[in-house]
C-alpha cells in the first residue's frame, strides 16, 4: 500500500479513525498495526468534522446534536443499498412459514437495546413495520433478513449520508437453543463497507448467505495465497443467487475471518463484507518478528559496503513496494518497521523486511531494484522466530542470501574459510560454494548453513 493509498483509505475511514499527519512515520516506527482497516462498528466513534490527512483537510460527515425535527425525507433515498428489500414478498423456502416469521420480527424488535448500533440512535424512529425479506434453510440451519425503514437524525455517535429515511437491515439465525436470535444488523454509513453477507452454523456444519446487491456479479474467496512473487492474491468464485441471496455451504475448518466477498473479477478493494469477520474491538495480536524498537533508526540496518545512500528511504522503499501486491481487502496491515538494505556485486539494491496481514503470520521478503529492468519481489516465506537464523532469503541470478537476526553479528564464509567481517542485524552474503553464516547473540555462537 503506498503512503498516498493509505492517507485516502484513512480519511475515507473516519467511522472510527482520526488521522493526524504525522501517523504513517510514527507507524513506522512504534509498529502501530492498523494502518489499514475496514469499518468496524464501535461502541463511541469519534466525533469529528474534518480529519487533517498529511497536511490537507478532508471534509467528513458533520456531528450534530440530535434533533427532534420530523422526517427530511419520507422514503429511502436512490442511493440506499438496503431499500430494494422493502420491494415484493418474502422470499426463500420458509417464506410461508408464518410461524418462523413471527418468531422473526419479535426477536429482531427485541434486539435493538443489544445492538452494537444501540448508541447511535437507529432504532429511536423506526417508520412503519419491519419485514422478512428472506427467510430460508441453509446446510448451516434457519436463517432470515429483516429490513425496517427509519428516519436517521444526527447524532452524537453517528455518520449519515443524509438524514430523513434510510433502511435497516438485519441478520438472524438459530441460536444454540433452537430459537431464532439477532447476529448483527447495519444501515448506510458513508464511505464504509456494508455487511451483506453472514455465517450460519449448525452441528458443525457452517454455511454463507450472501445477500444480492444491485451492480455487478459478486464473487466469494475462501482465503488468500501467498505467491513466490511476493503478491497475495485471492481467487474469486461468482455466486449464483436466488430468491436475493447465495447459498454456499463451507469447507470443514474454514475460517470465518478468511472469507471475502467482492464484485468480480475481485481485483479491487471491496466495500462488500461478511458481517462480524473484521476486526475486533481489541487489537490483533501482533505477530511481526520485530517491531520493538526504540528510535525509529534502529531499524534501519546496512547488509552491505556502499549502501548508505540507500538509508533515508530504506523503509519506504520496501514498504511501498510490498503494498502494491499485497491483499488490498485485508481488514489490518502490519508493516515492517525494520528494513535491510545492502548492494549485491552486480549493483542491485536490495531491501528486506516483512508484513503481516490479519492473523495469518508474518512473512519475509526481498525487494531487489537492478541498476535497469524492472524491480522484483522474493518471497521468503513464514520465518521462524525461534531459529538461529530466522531470515534467510536466497536471491535470484545467483545474488547469493539476504539474512537477518535483530541484536546479532553476522558474518559469513565459504568452504570453511576465513570469516568476514561482521554486521549488526542484517547481512548479504554473496554467491558462493558451502556458504555458511556465524551468528553471535545472546552470548552464544552458533554457524548455519546456506543452501
Amino acid at each position: 500500500m503506498t503512503e498516498t493509498e493509505l492517507k485516502q483509505r484513512l480519511s475515507a475511514d473516519v467511522d472510527s479513525v482520526e488521522a493526524p499527519p504525522d501517523l504513517l512515520d510514527r507507524a513506522r516506527a512504534g509498529g502501530a498495526r492498523r494502518l489499514r482497516r475496514r469499518r468496524f462498528l464501535t461502541a463511541g466513534a469519534i466525533a469529528l468534522t474534518t480529519v487533517v490527512v498529511g497536511g490537507a483537510a478532508v471534509a467528513a460527515p458533520t456531528i450534530l446534536d440530535h434533533s427532534a425535527e420530523p422526517p427530511v425525507a419520507t422514503r429511502p433515498g436512490n442511493g440506499d443499498p438496503y431499500a430494494f428489500l422493502m420491494n415484493g414478498p418474502t422470499q426463500g423456502d420458509l417464506a410461508g412459514d408464518m410461524t418462523y416469521l413471527r418468531q422473526v420480527l419479535a426477536v429482531w424488535r427485541s434486539s435493538h437495546g443489544k445492538s452494537i448500533n444501540h448508541d447511535r440512535g437507529i432504532f429511536n424512529h423506526l417508520q412503519g413495520d419491519a419485514k422478512v425479506a428472506w427467510a430460508g434453510n441453509t446446510p448451516g440451519g434457519r436463517a432470515a433478513i429483516v429490513v425496517e425503514n427509519s428516519d436517521l437524525r444526527n447524532h452524537s455517535d453517528v455518520q449519515l449520508y443524509h438524514e430523513g429515511v434510510a433502511a435497516l437491515v438485519g441478520y438472524v439465525v438459530d441460536g444454540k437453543d433452537g430459537k431464532p436470535t439477532v447476529i448483527g444488523d447495519d444501515y448506510p454509513v458513508p464511505g464504509s463497507s456494508q455487511q451483506t453477507a453472514f455465517v450460519v452454523g449448525k452441528d458443525g456444519t457452517k454455511a454463507l448467505v450472501v445477500l444480492q446487491m444491485p451492480g455487478k456479479q459478486i464473487g466469494l474467496s475462501l482465503g488468500r495465497t501467498y505467491a513466490d512473487d511476493g503478491s497475495v492474491k485471492r481467487t474469486y468464485t461468482p455466486l449464483k443467487f436466488r430468491d436475493r441471496v447465495a447459498i454456499v455451504k463451507l469447507p470443514a475448518g474454514q475460517k470465518d475471518e478468511d472469507l471475502r466477498i467482492n464484485r468480480m473479477p475481485g481485483n479491487a478493494f471491496s466495500y462488500l463484507a461478511v458481517l462480524n469477520t473484521g476486526p475486533t474491538l481489541t487489537e490483533t495480536p501482533d505477530n511481526r518478528l520485530w517491531s520493538d524498537f526504540a528510535q525509529e533508526g534502529d531499524g534501519l540496518w546496512a547488509m552491505s559496503d556502499g549502501a548508505n545512500k540507500l538509508r533515508a528511504k530504506a523503509n519506504e522503499v520496501f514498504n511501498d513496494a510490498i503494498g502494491k501486491v499485497s491483499d488490498p481487502n485485508a481488514n489490518s496491515t502490519a508493516f515492517s518497521v525494520w528494513t535491510g538494505y545492502g548492494v549485491t556485486a552486480t549493483g542491485t539494491a536490495v531491501y528486506i523486511g516483512e508484513q503481516a496481514l490479519d492473523n495469518d503470520p508474518t512473512h519475509v521478503y526481498a525487494v531487489l531494484k537492478p541498476k535497469t529492468g524492472k524491480p522484483r519481489i522474493v518471497h521468503g516465506g513464514v520465518p521462524d522466530a525461534a531459529a538461529t537464523l530466522p531470515v534467510a532469503i536466497k536471491l535470484p541470478d545467483n545474488q547469493g542470501w539476504a539474512v537477518a537476526r535483530k541484536d546479532a553479528q553476522l558474518s559469513y564464509r565459504y568452504d570453511g574459510g576465513a570469516w568476514s567481517a561482521a554486521r549488526s542485524n542484517a547481512l548479504l552474503v554473496p554467491a558462493g560454494m558451502h556458504a555458511e553464516v556465524k551468528v553471535e547473540a545472546g552470548g552464544k555462537i552458533d554457524v548455519v548453513p546456506l543452501t
